[in-house]
């Protein structure tokens, strides 16, 4: 993955964003809370040109509505594409069962944003038991493969839709 520019990422984003490498972004809200963003190779669907996306609330405190938050996000992602003409898959966190919300509330993100003209975000919910868990793909519209990415990732997700329990004997 290229880097982010962060001289022009703090131009755009309402909190300053920094980097400890090329792959991890904090910012801290006016409420004390410490976000980490991260990007990982995902190499399992892919072979290349394929990152996961992760936010994390590194201390845990309860996040208020806040706008400068949306748009700090948005602007990594948007950093990302400048540099990374790439896939960017999200998948929500699931540590304290809101991931649903999470997946509402990017989604919500993205469409009040006005990305749609420029991206493609596609998602979809897996359970796991009785857990469900949210995944979403954002692909720029103009990608030579775009059809192709979106094939698979719908043919990936329906895998693990279509997955047949597994039932131990005791």
């Amino acid at each position: 993955m290229n880097a982010l520019n962060l001289i022009q990422l703090n131009l755009r984003s309402p909190y300053e964003v920094w980097s400890d490498s090329d792959n991890i972004y904090y910012f801290e809200t006016d409420h004390g809370v410490k976000f980490k963003i991260f990007f990982g190779d995902d190499a399992p669907i892919w072979k290349s040109g394929a990152y996961t996306f992760d936010i994390q609330n590194t201390n845990h405190k309860t996040s208020p509505n806040d706008e400068k938050v949306k748009k700090t996000i948005i602007s990594i992602i948007e950093e990302f594409f400048k540099y990374n003409a790439d896939i960017l898959l999200y998948i929500c966190e699931t540590g304290d069962n809101k991931q649903a919300m999470r997946n509402r509330l990017f989604v919500r993100w993205f469409n009040e944003y006005n990305f749609q003209k420029d991206f493609v975000l596609r998602t979809a919910m897996v359970k796991d038991g009785k857990q469900e868990n949210f995944a979403a793909i954002i692909v720029q519209r103009i990608h030579p493969d775009l059809e192709s990415i979106l094939m698979t990732f719908d043919e990936t997700i329906s895998y693990f839709k279509d997955k047949p329990q597994s039932h131990e004997e005791p």
